[in-house]
Formats: C-alpha cells, structure tokens, sequence
C-alpha cells in the first residue's frame, strides 16, 4: 500500500531542507570569496613579475609613476589614463602603459571584486617614485602594488593608478583585509589599517 506524506511530515522535511541550506550557504559564501582572494593574489603575483622584468630592462629603475589630474594624459607611465579621476571621467588604456609588453592579459589588471567601472584595481606605491630597486630597505616588507581604495565605501576604485602615502586609503575587498604585492615579488592579504599601510610603504631610504 502507498504511503503518502502528512503535511506535518511535509513541514518536518521543508524545516529540515532549510537548516541545512541556512548552514551550507555561509560556506558557499566563504569559498567563494578565498576564491577571489586566490585570484587577486595570482593577478598581483604576474603584476609583481612584470614589475620585475621592467626593472631587469630598465636599469633597474621602477616604472614612471603619473599622478592626478596634473599628469592625465601623459604617456611613459606604469599605466595610462586619459582622463583623471577614473572610472568617473574615463578608464585606463593598459595598451599604452610600459609594463603592457610584459603582462598583456588585461584581466590580471582587474581584481575580481572590483565593483566599479573600470579595468584597473591596483596602484604603485608613490614612495617608489624616481627610486630603483635597491631603494626599500627591507623589499619584503615594502609594499609595490595596492589596492586603492578611492572613493566612497570599502570596495572604492584606483583612479591613477598611483597609491598616494598618507593620502590614499587600501581598499578592503577581501573580508577585512587587502591584498599587497611587495617589492620581493612576494603577494600577501593583510587586514594593516591605512597608518600601518603608510609606514611600511615608507621603507625606502633616504
């Protein structure tokens, strides 16, 4: 003989479905985000290594850094915007920036939880301006590529392309924290709060 289901049945298995979905979910989440977290930090990885070839050609100097509204549209650049700030006036031309020939896959440019319009995450720390490589005095510790966090809210956006010592904030995409390439080409996620962001990204010598 058949049996069928009792509506309280019914509502036992539904409640049961619901806990269960209510518990998986939040992991679902969290593995969603280590995976973005992973591939913001393969991107800033192949960005710390082109920085690396750049410098092996270039006399181990660091790229040109261009800065604000002061320096849109000049070329030489890491990386080229046409208009300042960007996403708001306009959007990066990765083809016309000097590391292009030694990363061209344009998606490594962008991390995968930028939420605004634009093609770019990361910015150079300024204190590496005019300097070569052997001007941090600890390279591991001296932070090369940021997420800048211009803008409004925690996911914010880089609108140069040149993170600003005690004046641009990180962005903190992954959980509470950021990820950072350093000058040893090494790529961290660290949760340091802007004054600790400022002092290790002025490690340089005098």
């Amino acid at each position: 003989m058949k049996k069928s289901f009792t509506l309280i049945e019914l509502l036992v298995v539904i409640g049961i479905i619901a806990i269960l979905a209510a518990m998986l979910f939040p992991a679902l989440g969290k593995a969603r985000q280590a995976a973005r977290q992973a591939e913001c930090i393969n991107n800033l990885k192949q960005m710390a290594l082109a920085f690396t070839m750049y410098t092996n050609d270039n006399r181990s100097l660091y790229p040109m850094l261009t800065n604000g509204s002061a320096e849109q549209g000049v070329e030489g650049g890491w990386i080229y915007y046409e208009n300042f700030p960007v996403p708001t006036a306009g959007l990066f031309d990765l083809e016309r920036g000097t590391i292009f020939p030694y990363l061209s896959a344009k998606k490594v440019y962008l991390c995968p939880l930028e939420k605004t319009r634009t093609n770019n995450s990361y910015a150079v720390n300024s204190r590496l301006e005019d300097q070569n490589t052997d001007a941090p005095l600890n390279p591991a510790e001296c932070p090369l590529l940021l997420e800048e966090g211009s803008g409004s809210g925690k996911f914010g956006t880089t609108d140069d392309g040149y993170f600003l010592v005690d004046g641009n904030r990180v962005a903190k995409r992954h959980g509470k924290g950021s990820v950072i390439a350093f000058c040893d080409g090494h790529v961290e996620h660290k949760t340091w709060n802007d004054p600790e962001i400022y002092d290790h990204c002025d490690k340089i010598k005098e």
